[in-house]
């Protein structure tokens, strides 16, 4: 595992210095109002499409138990996945009118180029997925730095040519489908049999799952109705930075997961998951301490002195999405153990609805939100996995 965990961490760090510069060119380039309104963009096209974490999860639970005919799973799930971006996509462009008044953006072709995207994102996670599944962690990792790489490049020429908001969108489009060619020629095994796959499982796998994309950048999106437009974009600069922690935990997880699965009716669960939750407080220790050292001097460097104000709250950034990273581990427990849906539900519902309907007087009070909101959550799932997490030998099947 040490060797996937360093595989995994070294593509992270690499596609987060790759992120920050993609970063500080679109931000230098829009100016603190065209960056918010690019970030509530960016944003709501990754919430739908960290939805495809669901078909991913998918993938790896269902290859997971069905080794033996793996290749027949992976091209069954790719027509799912072509179905259901299919869908998404089309879902983007017939609501596109009412996505520019809700998000309160300036163009509605924005969301054309987001269902491009999304049509595109469901394959890939399928694509990835059977790599998770099938332990190739190094060219999983390898495969989200050429993305990351390919969208840095492609975002410098966007903004050179002056296309601005829709160019860096489509930068993204560009990297997803030129990885999704090159795992494709890595899986390979395009034609064959299929297997017929149970379609109230994989619904079972993916309502548990949903929630997860849902969660990581509802904070982004409604940053224009809730501030203006400098405020705005001053919080998704720090955001940017103070995500890195979500980031990289997800990326861990993702190697976590398959243990979870193959470990959900055995004492070996308690230990994966103590070590994922040990690996979110160091890493949280870990972010706090370097921002101190080298914070100010490495933000102003990437996002230029017009952001300046938004250092003060990054380090509050990062202790506040804490309770929620940690979280959206229970979340994978409960998805590994098939247990606690409602909860999962109950806690999205009520994030979304309080972030519509209450009224925040200043960044500090909106990140208080988010920490208050999944501290009170994180003591829910505790509490549901009480046995999982604090019972020594646990042999029962859920």
């Amino acid at each position: 595992m040490f060797k996937d965990i360093s595989s995994v961490s070294l593509a992270f760090l690499y596609v987060n210095i790759l992120g920050f510069f993609f970063h500080s060119i679109v931000s230098r380039s829009l100016g603190p109002a065209g960056y918010g309104e690019f970030m509530v963009l960016y944003s709501f096209m990754l919430v739908v499409g960290n939805i495809t974490a669901l078909l991913s999860t998918v993938g790896v639970k269902t290859v997971v138990e069905n080794l033996s005919n793996k290749f027949e799973v992976l091209r069954s799930l790719r027509q799912y996945g072509i179905f259901i971006g299919a869908f998404f996509a089309f879902i983007a462009c017939i609501m596109s009118p009412v996505f520019k008044n809700f998000l309160n953006v300036t163009e509605i072709y924005y969301f054309f180029i987001i269902a491009f995207i999304w049509l595109g994102m469901f394959s890939l996670a399928v694509e990835r997925s059977f790599l998770q599944a099938t332990g190739k962690f190094h060219i999983y990792a390898f495969s989200t730095a050429f993305e990351c790489t390919i969208k840095l490049l492609a975002a410098i020429i966007a903004t050179y040519i002056g296309l601005k908001i829709g160019g860096v969108l489509s930068a993204s489009a560009v990297a997803i489908f030129l990885s999704l060619l090159f795992l494709v020629s890595i899986n390979r095994e395009l034609w064959g049999k299929k297997i017929k796959l149970s379609i109230k499982k994989m619904i079972k796998i993916a309502v548990y799952v949903s929630p997860s994309g849902l969660f990581v950048y509802a904070d982004d999106i409604f940053i224009r109705r809730i501030f203006d437009s400098h405020t705005a974009g001053l919080f998704a600069s720090a955001s940017i930075i103070g995500k890195i922690l979500i980031w990289f935990s997800l990326s861990i997880l993702a190697i976590y997961f398959p243990k979870f699965v193959h470990s959900k009716t055995s004492s070996a669960l308690k230990k994966f998951a103590l070590q994922m939750f040990g690996i979110v407080l160091i890493t949280e220790l870990g972010a706090q301490v370097v921002f101190f050292i080298i914070g100010k001097p490495l933000f102003l460097m990437l996002f230029g002195s017009k952001f300046e104000p938004a250092l003060q709250f990054i380090p509050y950034y990062f202790l506040a999405i804490l309770p929620l990273i940690i979280d959206m581990i229970f979340i994978s427990l409960a998805t590994a153990v098939e247990k606690g849906l409602t909860l999962i539900y109950i806690h999205l519902i009520v994030f979304y609805s309080l972030f519509i309907f209450l009224s925040f007087s200043s960044i500090f009070d909106y990140l208080e939100y988010i920490f208050s909101i999944n501290l009170f959550f994180f003591f829910l799932y505790l509490w549901m996995f009480k046995k999982e997490i604090f019972i020594t030998n646990k042999d029962s099947q859920h």
